[in-house]
């Protein structure tokens, strides 16, 4: 992102969750109009998501009480598998949004030592990296603009 190479995968979150290097916040209140662009798209982005669970939630009883599954690997398998679901029945009545087709294979789930663990969790944890993180995300969707919405926005 913006010329930074990133370890990890981030999350868009509301303001309840920690300033950790993986949770990407939206601002509670944009001073300019590239932060307000940015907080716009996160919202719309949390949005879809809030509302693809919403989804999965009606359908699958086991997404609505996910603390049954006790092993982190079992719940992420149950969670990957009900979203395949929900995508094959989009394509199923050709509904689907995307029809691109995927052919990678999952990454094999290792296990970690204690000093391996401990060092993940130091890295997921920097506030400097997250908020470094969110400067380059309003870089890029600002660069980005025009390409995502046209000419149409330029009056917001």
């Amino acid at each position: 992102m913006n010329g930074v190479y990133y370890e990890y995968k981030y999350y868009l979150v509301d303001d309840i969750y920690p300033d950790w290097a993986a949770l990407v916040h939206s601002f509670t209140c944009p001073t300019d109009d590239k932060r307000k662009y940015y907080k716009k798209k996160q919202e719309l982005a949390r949005k879809d998501i809030e509302r693809a669970f919403g989804v999965l939630k009606k359908r699958w009883s086991i997404v609505r009480h996910p603390d049954r599954i006790q092993q982190m690997d079992k719940l992420r398998n149950v969670m990957y598998t009900c979203i395949m679901l929900r995508n094959m029945i989009l394509e199923d009545s050709s509904r689907a949004i995307c029809q691109d087709e995927y052919n990678d294979a999952p990454e094999p789930i290792t296990a970690l030592n204690e000093d391996e663990k401990f060092a993940n969790l130091l890295r997921t944890r920097r506030k400097e990296t997250n908020f470094i993180l969110q400067s380059d995300l309003v870089e890029h969707i600002w660069r980005n603009k025009q390409h995502n919405d046209g000419d149409d926005d330029n009056n917001n």
